[in-house]
């Protein structure tokens, strides 16, 4: 008898960032995230 897989659920790209969760980032993902705030692609909340 096969399984049946559950749909896998994908979650929208994050676009809104606090402050706080800046810091846990590692240094690669926040130069990124960094970058796209500096470019008006993602909003920093503060």
């Amino acid at each position: 008898m096969a399984k049946k897989r559950k749909p896998q659920i994908i979650m929208p790209e994050k676009t809104c960032w606090h402050l706080y969760s800046l810091q846990n980032l590692n240094a690669d993902k926040f130069i990124k995230v960094v970058g796209k705030i500096l470019k008006r692609d993602y909003l920093l909340i503060k």
